[in-house]
């Protein structure tokens, strides 16, 4: 069980690592790789006027080797951009997106876990909140809040007041000296 939950935390931290490979922070990527982007949720709800969609209920957002999993992932997207003079549903580019609720991103090296992300292309950052686990290989950090600032490629995780940060890391074994 353990296991299983620090792989789906995985997800986000290469959620936030996935984005940092993007030419522009303009088109909220996934994946490195761009592409399509499907979903799956029990439901759907778009607010036209606000240029906003709400995915609720094991929502499911794969793209390439990419995915986010959350109880609840809302889109906003931008009136300018690509698709957006056609207007519509979920047409234009992201401008911010929130996950809430067991948020999950998952790649191939990497996964995240939190209680919240949300991600701001303007900033080109992604901000995970509450009970926050990154894992990368062997390697698992614990905190309370982890900002990615994917363009600069920095990383901060903090813990709630009063506790620490904590991890493990697995140094990596060479042939070298013994």
């Amino acid at each position: 069980m353990a296991q299983t939950a620090l792989k789906r935390a995985a997800a986000l931290a290469g959620l936030a690592l996935a984005m940092t490979a993007q030419a522009a922070p303009a088109a909220a990527q996934l994946s490195e790789k761009g592409g399509p982007v499907s979903y799956s949720a029990d439901n759907l709800e778009y607010f036209d006027e606000q240029r906003r969609l709400v995915l609720t209920g094991d929502v499911d957002i794969v793209q390439d080797d990419a995915r986010l999993r959350g109880d609840q992932v809302t889109l906003f997207f931008s009136s300018t951009g690509s698709g957006a003079a056609a207007g519509g549903l979920g047409s234009g580019d992201i401008e911010r997106m929130i996950a809430v609720g067991d948020v999950y991103y998952v790649r191939p090296a990497q996964s995240a876990r939190g209680n919240r992300a949300v991600y701001e292309t303007a900033a080109d950052n992604v901000t995970f909140t509450g009970n926050v686990v990154v894992a990368s290989d062997e390697n698992v950090i614990r905190g309370e809040t982890l900002v990615l600032s994917i363009g600069s490629r920095r990383t901060v995780i903090r813990p709630n007041a009063g506790e620490r940060v904590r991890g493990v890391f697995v140094p990596g074994r060479s042939g070298g000296a013994q």
